[in-house]
């Protein structure tokens, strides 16, 4: 569905090796007054600018309310200029979904009195303790393309839902509970019936279960969102999509790798065993699956078995 949203949805232009020229970020419509800006699939690179994660934006009468701010000043600045390539409204509002720095590290770029941060209480949480190294991690990365990117953490702290009045539409911050991190949320547009999913959902790109995740409270967090039936799902990797695609690709995989893991569980199998028993061939299409599958397969074992004591 929604095949012309999904053709060339980013274009970054991207300058010779070790220059750092001109960002160009060219956003799509994908609702009314609503924006797409699509992340590389691949992982955060000096290439892709460390942009390998969904950022957007929506325009209401009041300002503008900006979902993500990428990882550096540097994209923030290429999507503030984006933006003004659509309105000439101001930025009053900056949602960062999760506490990765992909997500929020273009705070400092947007910080102002007139402008309102906001995310989860629990990302916030591990923001502060860990943006720190992560802003050194992605100097040692993106070299000077990370030049002038300051740490702006959210004053806004979000536990269930949020609601946020753009003058001529609502726009609601929802928890469905820990997935991805303790602290995902997602952006719900209810009269478009549109969603900015954050890391609850992966399209294309083979998930990552991290040590901050947790699968089972991941599946039901796709499940509370999907609730919602929305007809334009924008990931948090990935291009715009609709939920049946959305489900595949994230709720059906977790879902798979804990079911195969209660299974090998209950045989006895060792970790080493059950992790080359688990048959993830049916997601092997997504991007980063070389990368991924055994690795997620290990930490979702360790998860069930611990989770069995």
């Amino acid at each position: 569905m929604h095949r012309q949203i999904v053709v060339a949805l980013l274009v970054l232009f991207f300058p010779a090796a070790g220059m750092a020229g001109a960002l160009e970020l060219k956003p799509v419509k994908v609702g009314d007054g609503v924006y797409a800006v699509v992340g590389d699939l691949e992982g955060q690179t000096y290439k892709n600018d460390g942009l390998n994660a969904n950022l957007g934006f929506v325009v209401g009468r009041d300002g503008v309310l900006v979902i993500n701010t990428g990882p550096t000043r540097r994209v923030a600045e290429a999507l503030h200029r984006a933006i003004k390539t659509v309105t000439t409204s101001p930025v009053k509002w900056v949602v960062n979904v999760n506490s990765q720095n992909h997500y929020w590290h273009g705070n400092g770029y947007f910080a102002s009195p007139d402008v309102q941060i906001i995310s989860h209480e629990a990302a916030v949480k591990v923001m502060r303790e860990s943006g720190n190294a992560q802003l050194e991690a992605n100097r040692n990365e993106l070299k000077e393309k990370a030049a002038g990117t300051t740490l702006a953490y959210p004053a806004v702290l979000v536990k269930e839902s949020h609601t946020i009045d753009l003058g001529n539409r609502t726009v609601e911050v929802r928890h469905f509970g820990h997935a991805h991190t303790p602290g995902d949320v997602a952006v719900w547009l209810p009269k478009e019936k549109l969603v900015f999913t954050g890391d609850i959902i992966y399209t294309e790109r083979m998930l990552a279960v991290i040590p901050l995740s947790n699968s089972g409270k991941w599946v039901t967090a796709c499940d509370r969102l999907l609730a919602l039936n929305p007809a334009i799902v924008v990931p948090g990797h990935g291009r715009p999509t609709d939920a049946a695609r959305a489900r595949r690709d994230t709720r059906d995989y977790l879902d798979s790798l804990r079911t195969q893991s209660k299974q090998a569980f209950e045989r006895g199998d060792s970790l080493m065993k059950a992790v080359n028993k688990i048959d993830q061939s049916k997601f092997k299409h997504l991007a980063n699956f070389e990368q991924l599958a055994r690795r997620n397969a290990n930490v979702v074992f360790r998860e069930v078995e611990k989770e069995s004591f």
